[in-house]
This record gives structure tokens, sequence and C-alpha cells, in this order.
């Protein structure tokens, strides 16, 4: 009884070993009624509170002499003589033990230091934040990203000083990538393996699954907005083909969708695209407040009324803040025999949407009008770009001049290069023509839970497409 050090029981119990039992425990007998059990205080304080013989004795009358009056845990002795069943206020903590209670379910709150004091609860370690692909993709490439994001053709179009040529020009190729868009999202759902779960609302591949949807409704509106936009302001849209740089964009579309792509893959370039539109348009519309009077001219109205409001509004911003946290949570739980192939995928992936925003605007010059000269044409070899996804495939414009890299996870024939004084990293199949001179160069860093630690350094050879 040295622990809690309570008259109470030491006076009504007897203590003893019991050698009867191998263990030899310690057992106590109620000196009022005999009753005998195993050493416990709790319980010992239990067995006083039904004990009839101690509540008729004179020591539990002078407890509760002690006890002061109205306090919570004290019974009247006449109350507990006609009820058999006593209150359990009695002997319950309050004295001697203060930290004992009696019956209580869950943690101990009112807890006390030897001085009265409660005890703060400790709050435990932080809870780690999971490691964020999308956040090491964007820090990784932030100037590609910057220069995606951050064309002539977007500040023109917010100041309004861009031609209709040049919002037509992009208009025609948005409308192939919109369509292209549509066969993607479809390759992205055909990966899907839907699991039975009592709740889909919350598993993540029905949310995927719902996200996906919602794309192919949001594309099939965009589409509609086109065309009403268009006939509205009396926009040119012609029936022109897509030019490389958007064929290259269809081809990324099925090479990051093949039988041989992940899941994960297909999503970062998902929300890679969705990602630099949103932040293109942003850039776009902070030019807006430099208008000193608002332009009259048909196409410049449709920028400020319809398609920089309908890239930079709420809900479309929702749905790629949606992208980015289902990206997140594919990458922290999926399981990959090498995560580090998988990762450096990724990057390769989102720095080739990169590229490819980056030379979607159409080139203009100073004044805002179409500069042809700009873009990337045919060389003196006469050399074309042309990206498939796979020998043969839909979009493939096979060359003689081009150097061939074929991949087992993209099956991408290369892209010609124009000019001798250009060169493309190797980006696992899908080579990249790009505007400097020095061949680009990466390593794998970062780690994502569920796929694996990536690399301290692993830089990647560049293998010039050229002639």
């Amino acid at each position: 009884m040295g622990r809690h050090a309570n008259p109470d029981i030491r006076r009504a119990f007897q203590e003893f070993t019991d050698e009867t039992t191998p263990s030899k425990c310690a057992k106590v007998r109620c000196l009022h009624c005999g009753f005998t059990r195993a050493k416990n205080t709790t319980r010992q304080i239990e067995h006083l509170q039904s004990c009839q013989a101690y509540l008729q004795s004179p020591d539990a009358s002078a407890h509760l002499q002690q006890t002061p009056q109205n306090v919570a845990g004290t019974v009247d002795p006449a109350s507990m003589a006609q009820d058999a069943t006593p209150s359990r206020g009695i002997l319950n903590g309050t004295h001697p033990n203060p930290n004992l209670q009696v019956h209580r379910r869950g943690p101990n709150t009112n807890k006390r230091t030897r001085d009265g004091q409660l005890i703060a609860p400790h709050p435990g370690p932080p809870p780690q934040p999971h490691p964020s692909l999308a956040a090491h993709l964007l820090a990784r490439f932030s100037s590609p990203f910057a220069q995606a994001t951050q064309q002539p053709f977007l500040s023109h179009a917010g100041c309004g000083t861009l031609s209709a040529s040049a919002l037509s020009q992009w208009l025609i190729q948005d409308a192939h990538y919109a369509r292209g868009y549509i066969r993607f999202i479809g390759n992205i759902l055909s990966k899907i393996r839907l699991p039975v779960v009592p709740n889909s609302q919350f598993h993540q591949t029905y949310r995927i699954m719902d996200l996906l949807i919602s794309a192919l409704n949001n594309i099939r509106r965009e589409m509609t907005f086109f065309e009403i936009t268009a006939t509205k302001f009396g926009l040119q849209m012609t029936d022109e083909p897509p030019n490389q740089i958007t064929r290259a964009y269809l081809d990324l579309f099925v090479s990051s969708t093949s039988s041989g792509a992940s899941l994960l893959e297909g999503m970062v370039v998902l929300w890679a695209t969705e990602h630099c539109y949103r932040a293109a348009w942003q850039y776009a519309a902070s030019f807006t407040p430099t208008l000193s009077t608002p332009s009259t001219d048909a196409h410049i109205v449709a920028l400020h009324q319809q398609l920089i409001p309908n890239w930079t509004s709420p809900p479309f911003s929702k749905f790629v803040d949606a992208c980015r946290v289902l990206v997140d949570e594919l990458a922290n739980t999926t399981t990959s025999p090498n995560g580090k192939e998988e990762m450096q995928r990724c990057e390769q992936l989102f720095e080739h949407v990169c590229w490819l925003e980056e030379r979607f605007w159409p080139d203009v010059d100073g004044m805002g009008e179409e500069d042809e000269t700009a873009r990337l044409a045919n060389a003196p070899g006469g050399h074309s770009m042309s990206m498939s996804a796979g020998p043969g495939g839909p979009f493939s414009t096979p060359n003689p001049s081009t150097a061939a890299h074929t991949n087992p996870q993209y099956g991408a024939n290369g892209v010609g290069v124009p000019g001798p004084s250009q060169q493309s990293p190797n980006l696992g199949g899908l080579d990249t023509p790009t505007r400097e001179s020095p061949a680009a160069s990466f390593s794998v860093g970062g780690a994502l839970n569920g796929i694996a630690e990536a690399a301290a350094a692993n830089a990647s050879g560049a293998g010039g497409a050229g002639s």
C-alpha cells in the first residue's frame, strides 16, 4: 500500500502472500467481511463501496467526517444504509488520491503534478508532410516552366496589342490539341482498375476516375466554347492541319499513355499541361491593368471578355489543384519495381511538356504581329520535325535523315532537329530539340514514398537528332 498511502485501505485490508500458488502473489483480506482477492488498490476501493460491514463501521463514518460536505463523491451514511448500492462517488479518488478515477474511460485528462498543477498533455511529434512530386518538378524545372508560361504572345494578349492573325493561329492549333486531349484522357481511363470497396467516393482510384471524367466534360464544353466565341467575334478558324509542335504534343499524349507507361506518368502529363495553361493565362491577365482604354477590336474583346477569364476562373483553378493533389497521392502510394526510373520518366515528361508549351504559343514580333521566321521551320537540309507514338504510329512522318531512338517505354522515333547547331537531350526516347546550342542535362533528385528514393545524381547525356 506504499504507492498510494491510503490509510483507509490499509486499515480495512490485511496483506498476505499466497504460498499455495506458484507465483506467490500478494493478496489482501477485508477485515470487515473477510473477502479475499489479489492486491489491487482500485479493486479494493470498489469493494469498500459495496461492503456493508465497512459502510456501517466507525471507519467509514470517520472517513466521511474528514471529507468536506457537498463535494462530489460524498455519500450520506443513512442513504448508504438504506440503499444496498451506494453512490459511485464514495472513495472515487478525490480523497486521498486525486489521480485515481474509478470506472473512467479514456485517458486521464485531469492528471496533476505533486504541487496540484495540471500537467499539459504532450503534443507529440509534428506530423511529417508527405513528399510532393509536383513541388519537386516545379522546383527542378523552374526555368523551363517560366519560359513556357511567359511568352510574348501572352503579354501582348494581356496588353491588347496581339494581332488577330496570331490569335486565330493559336485557336486553330488549340482545337487540334483539344481533339487529341480527348483520346489522351481515354487512354488514361483505360489504365484504371476499379477495386471493390465499401465507400468508393473517397477511394483514390475512383477519385482519379471522377477527375478524368470531369476533364472529358470540360474539354467538350471548351470545344463548344471555342466555336461560339469564334462565331460571335468573327475569329477566323480554318482547316489548317496541326503544325510540327502540335503534332509533337499529340505524340506525347499517345506515348505517355502507351501500354508501357504507368498511370502516374499519364497523370503527370495531364497536370503539367493544365498547370502550364493556368499559369500562362494568369501571366497574360497580369497585363490587363496596363490598358489605358479598352480596345474595340473584336479579337481583343474576345480575349479579355471570354478567353482569359476562362482559364483564370476559380473553377478551372480548382480542377488544376485537384490534378496536383491526385498526382502527389498517386506518387506516394504507387509501388514500382524501379522507383528511380519512374521518377526519371516523370521528370522527363514534365520537362518535355514545358518545352512544347513554350513553342505552342505563336511567335509574335514587338508589335504583336505573327512572326513566321521565328518559329522552328524546315532547315536547309530538308529536315522536318517528326515524332510518332511508335513505329508506324498515327502521327508518324518518317524522315530518313532523322536519328531514330527507340525506347520500350515510349516507342518514339525521335525528332529531327532543324539546323546543325541545335541538339536535344534524349528524354527516354522522346528526343526534344532545344533552342540553346549546348545539350541539356538533368539529374534525378528527391524522394517519394511508394516510389523509392531517387538517385543523388544521374546525369543524362545529350543525343543529337539532327544531321
